[in-house]
């Protein structure tokens, strides 16, 4: 009796390991079209050269931060030289420490209402917000000439 039972269990694991590793030879010969799947780089092909994946790989798209728009460009720029001014009056003792937080806060107010309407309208200013945000930049260029 116990001769039998050890000779079952013998041949189960025996034939478990060997379908095992024909199961691996099967998927992970290397030799075979080496230049297909994940080992060279071919993602779309899947994780191995032949695991018949009939869906193909989507591409990921991702949303641009900023788009290029030369209205809203020319306002960033026409902040930049602001803020530059603003530091360097500040910098020169032009500016005091109240009226240097005053502009600066006018200065990122102006710049988030411009990325946040660009960024409602797909990158663009309409042509009355970029009117808008020009008058706006038109009063801190003369805030800072102003106090400076």
């Amino acid at each position: 009796m116990r001769s039998s039972l050890k000779t079952t269990t013998i041949a189960t694991l025996a034939l478990v390991l060997l379908s095992g590793a024909a199961f691996a030879a099967d998927h992970h010969d290397v030799g075979r079209d080496s230049d297909k799947g994940a080992y060279t780089g071919d993602y779309n092909q899947g994780i191995f050269g032949e695991d018949d994946m009939t869906t193909p790989a989507m591409p990921v798209y991702r949303v641009p931060v900023h788009m290029a728009s030369s209205r809203l460009d020319r306002v960033l720029d026409e902040l930049n030289v602001d803020n530059h001014r603003i530091t360097a009056d500040r910098e020169q003792g032009k500016l005091t420490a109240a009226n240097y937080r005053k502009l600066e806060r006018e200065d990122g107010a102006v710049r988030s209402e411009a990325l946040k309407t660009a960024a409602a309208h797909n990158g663009m200013l309409p042509a009355r917000s970029y009117a808008r945000l020009q008058g706006d930049v038109r009063h801190l260029d003369r805030d800072i000439a102003r106090m400076a």
